[in-house]
């Protein structure tokens, strides 16, 4: 058996779909702090998109509903939409992960006249195409 040393008690779960959901409640009701990070503007990932899901054939929002108002009410689970893993350094139990964060919002003063889009040079991948 090997000895297991924990320095960092806060635990990060990469991906807010139903197993990130799931994984980061099961830790944070258990007293552990947890980080949850999404890619996507919000939680739910796959099953979010679907019509209906097994084993009960409902539709997403019934199961999706309780996780989220569970995650909500536990305080140990902070969720953080639209990052991503930037870099992972470290070592066994004492890791530093840095979160690239996407921008949230256009503020009041957007007029939509496009500018925003030509200033910026990264392209981003809604899940349906590519754009700029």
């Amino acid at each position: 058996m090997t000895d297991v040393v924990a320095t960092n008690q806060t635990i990060l779960v990469v991906g807010g779909g139903i197993s990130g959901m799931t994984a980061a409640l099961e830790a944070a009701e258990c007293g552990k702090d947890v980080i949850l990070i999404e890619k996507n503007p919000s939680l739910g990932g796959r099953v979010s998109q679907l019509y209906k899901y097994f084993p009960k054939m409902c539709h997403p929002t019934c199961g999706m509903e309780i996780n989220l108002r569970r995650i909500k009410a536990n305080r140990h689970v902070r969720v953080i939409t639209m990052a991503e893993v930037a870099d992972v350094t470290g070592n066994s139990g004492n890791y530093t992960v840095n979160i690239k964060l996407s921008p949230r919002y256009v503020n009041e003063n957007c007029t939509a006249c496009g500018a925003c889009r030509d200033a910026v040079e990264a392209e981003f991948d809604d899940g349906n195409h590519i754009m700029q």
